[in-house]
């Protein structure tokens, strides 16, 4: 018993290391060999000496029995040194070997045959513009069906938008990409690629024989198996590797069908449909100065998404906005205003661009416009009024002159003088070819501080209106009146008014302290003389009546 669980186990060790073994040096069966023959372009048969295929047969020696684990086949491709070495020749020196290769009964040289064998999955991925999305889908799953092939999905969850994946047959895989760009009405888009999976399929080949060898050896091992513990650990490995073979069998159908028929995945979407858009009148502007632009534009019913693109034409980066409003009339709408100012006025004029997309659930529309743009550097007006402020007696008639150039490209040149007391300001034109106005004012009131006097010149030119400015003062001193030798009679006057206006503002102030504290200062006022007076009838001595004062003493005599 035990001397046959030693051999089952060393049975299964040999089985797992000639697994190992075949994996790193790989090899095709048969079905790879039917596989190639149908996958290939046709070629011309080999004659029969060229090619020679043996089985080679591993078995495991067993007391009393003989397990075969592996069963190789091996192809044998003989081609002459001659042929296989040559050095490359000319176009008609190799169609002369060729077809005398043929004659003979050579195969084609080894690098031939690794072009032919390989397997390569190609996919299309386009976008195109349809008239009518539904329509579309059906006309393009009817193509695949008239190609050989199948649709496997489609998309038309939006109106203005859809998409459809087709498979098809990759030999008439360019066929059917020309018919799809006949059924577009524009092509936005195409992408080919290719993945070369040759060495993935061989390797998955290679492997799945090896993995149904050791399928094999498994199959006899639980065969012979006498004890269930060892039964089921047969079973277990026997389980993985028949998954294994599962996965690779899977892998290698894939690989098959996906290489046999391409896929091609088309978005579609609908031809946009006209959109009246205005950008607004050309502009003449000055240079280094913001400019704004804004555009009004009619989207059609049922689409209210816009994308906005301004280009300024001066080389910068375009302006995307998506923000709009509706205008007073039925169905306009308005952009965002959007402000750009041009550096270098050196490529003027600039044609400015916007393009609006609107798309919607009704569909996708579009409209652009253009305006013109004229840069030019700002004229520069110096304006000069005067050097010094204005010192001037109150109704005396002060003359003011101002002066300003005139530089070339001016028209309709204006002035206007503000001599800051609140008087209308003088305004007037410019003629031609003259750079001074000189204008008089009187200023009536007197002020401590003094009034600013405006020089303005206004132009139009061709980046719009210039306006320049400049600022004197006008002081306005008080008038002294009449001087008659040396004596200011006004002014006198003025002062004895001002003092007996102080007079008499202080009379009436006493009064009306008096009166209205009267109740205090008359018992006080009385209390004060009482007082007085019995101070002085003390002084006085005493009354009639009263004792005799004393006599006068004598004075000694000399």
């Amino acid at each position: 018993m035990k001397t046959k669980m030693t051999v089952l186990i060393a049975i299964s060790m040999v089985a797992l290391f000639l697994t190992a073994t075949t994996s790193a040096c790989g090899g095709g069966d048969s079905e790879s060999l039917e596989w190639e023959a149908q996958a290939a372009p046709a070629a011309p048969a080999p004659a029969a000496p060229a090619m020679q295929i043996r089985e080679v047969v591993k078995e495991i020696q067993v007391p009393g029995e003989t397990v075969v684990v592996e069963k190789e086949v091996v192809r044998e491709v003989e081609v002459e040194k001659t042929v296989t070495l040559a050095r490359p020749a000319a176009p008609a020196a190799q169609a002369s070997q060729a077809a005398r290769g043929s004659e003979e009964g050579l195969v084609p040289q080894p690098a031939q045959l690794v072009t032919q064998r390989r397997i390569i999955i190609r996919t299309v991925n386009m976008s195109i513009v349809v008239d009518e999305i539904q329509a579309a889908i059906d006309d393009i799953a009817r193509i695949a069906d008239e190609a050989g092939g199948w649709m496997v999905s489609s998309d038309h969850s939006l109106k203005h938008a859809g998409s459809i994946s087709i498979r098809v047959p990759a030999t008439g895989l360019d066929s059917v990409v020309e018919t799809l760009r006949d059924l577009a009405t524009d092509v936005e888009s195409e992408t080919n690629s290719s993945q070369d999976v040759t060495d993935e399929y061989y390797d998955l080949q290679s492997r799945l024989k090896n993995q149904r060898a050791t399928e094999e050896a498994l199959i006899k091992l639980l065969e012979k198996a006498e004890h269930v513990q060892y039964a089921l650990e047969v079973q277990r490995e026997l389980t993985n590797v028949q998954e294994n073979i599962e996965r690779m069998l899977g892998r290698i159908k894939l690989l098959e069908e996906t290489s046999a028929y391409s896929l091609i995945t088309v978005r579609l979407s609908l031809a946009p449909v006209g959109m009246s858009v205005d950008a607004g009148p050309d502009q003449s502007v000055a240079a280094y100065t913001p400019v704004r632009f804004k555009a009004t534009f009619t989207p059609p019913e049922g689409m209210d998404q816009h994308s906005i693109v301004w280009d300024f034409g001066d080389g910068s980066e375009p302006v995307y906005i998506h923000r709009t409003a509706p205008t007073t009339e039925d169905g306009e709408r308005v952009t965002a205003t959007v402000t750009h100012s041009y550096d270098d006025p050196r490529d003027s004029p600039f044609i400015v661009q916007v393009s609006i997309d609107s798309f919607g659930e009704s569909g996708v529309a579009e409209g652009e416009d253009t305006l013109i743009v004229t840069a030019s550097e700002t004229p520069v007006i110096e304006v000069f009024a005067g050097e010094r402020d204005y010192r001037v007696l109150q109704n005396e008639v002060v003359e003011f002159s101002g002066s300003f150039t005139r530089p070339p490209g001016l028209s309709n040149v204006r002035y206007q003088w503000d001599f800051g007391d609140g008087s209308p300001p003088e305004e007037g034109e410019v003629a031609e070819g003259v750079t001074r106005v000189d204008t008089t004012h009187a200023y009536p009131d007197y002020r401590a501080t003094p009034y600013r006097v405006k020089f303005t010149i206004t132009a139009d030119s061709a980046v719009g209106e210039i306006v320049s400015s400049h600022e004197i003062r006008a002081r306005v001193l008080e008038d002294p009146g009449l001087i008659v030798g040396g004596f200011n009679v006004d002014d006198t006057a003025k002062t004895a008014i001002r003092t007996l206006s102080l007079v008499f503002s202080g009379l009436t102030t006493a009064a009306i302290w008096i009166g209205i504290f009267g109740i205090i200062w008359v018992p006080l006022a009385v209390i004060v003389v009482l007082i007085v007076r019995r101070s002085r009838r003390i002084r006085s001595g005493p009354t009639t009546g009263g004792p005799n004062p004393p006599a006068p003493r004598d004075e000694p005599s000399a």
